[in-house]
């Protein structure tokens, strides 16, 4: 069972990791935002939430907590990548 909640929050993580990187991408290279693409953010990202939680009820809190850190350490980089190309000084 474990390994099904952690296929699961690995997708979910995985999916809106690649959302984030093109709308960030095309916040800064554009510098417009997708409000669609914000509102599926949004959806993914509780999605990714629940599958993280699933994997700590389950006793698997460690893995879950490592893959929200990997997360977290994705998307700090590319916040600095993504800052090189804004057309706007990032305050």
């Amino acid at each position: 069972m474990k390994v099904k909640k952690r296929a699961a929050a690995t997708a979910a993580i995985a999916h809106l990791g690649s959302m984030y990187v093109v709308a960030e991408l095309v916040h800064a290279i554009g510098g417009q935002e997708w409000h669609r693409l914000e509102k599926h953010l949004d959806g993914l990202d509780d999605r990714a939430d629940v599958a993280l939680d699933a994997c700590r009820t389950a006793g698997d809190g460690e893995f879950a907590d490592w893959l929200e850190n990997t997360a977290m350490r994705g998307t700090d980089m590319v916040g600095v990548v993504t800052a090189r190309f804004a057309r706007e000084p990032v305050r």
